[in-house]
């Protein structure tokens, strides 16, 4: 057996710990598959806190929910609505931004625990199908009407 000097069994050392890194980042390394055509409207598994749109709000309250609205009392339970949110899809759309040029948008601020700031979601409804924009990307919203997600609005 070949005999290393201290300075060369270091060596050996620093390199075989190089190999160790590279292959515990082998997947960082790799090219990142494309985005999911399809996703969830809120987190899975996250622990909502509380909806806002235009003074109305759909807010925790221990185990319970409660809808503040400004004018009229919502058509569905705040569990109904809930549900909504929790059962809500988003398809991928192509850029729609020319088609909605000049158009003011539902805005929603969901905000979830462990978050320091609210998502913000810009709803554009449609006779076809909603629109919405989420995170700089436009999707359509899917499972759901949007008069389940925002009771409140005329």
């Amino acid at each position: 057996m070949a005999r290393l000097s201290q300075r060369a069994m270091n060596n050996v050392v620093i390199v075989a710990m190089l190999i160790m890194i590279a292959l515990f980042n082998i997947d960082s390394f790799l090219p990142k598959k494309g985005a999911s055509e399809f996703r969830s409207l809120l987190p899975q598994n996250a622990y909502l806190l509380k909806i806002e749109h235009d003074g109305n709000q759909l807010i925790r309250q221990g185990q319970q929910w409660l809808q503040r609205t400004v004018e009229h009392t919502p058509s569905i339970s705040p569990e109904a609505q809930l549900l909504g949110w929790q059962n809500g899809i988003l398809q991928r759309a192509p850029s729609v931004a020319s088609e909605v040029a000049g158009e003011e948008p539902l805005v929603v601020v969901v905000w979830l625990a462990g978050e320091e700031n609210g998502r913000v979601y810009g709803f554009y409804p449609r006779s076809s199908s909603t629109l919405v924009e989420v995170d700089n990307a436009w999707y359509t919203l899917q499972e759901v009407s949007l008069d389940t997600l925002l009771p409140w609005k005329k």
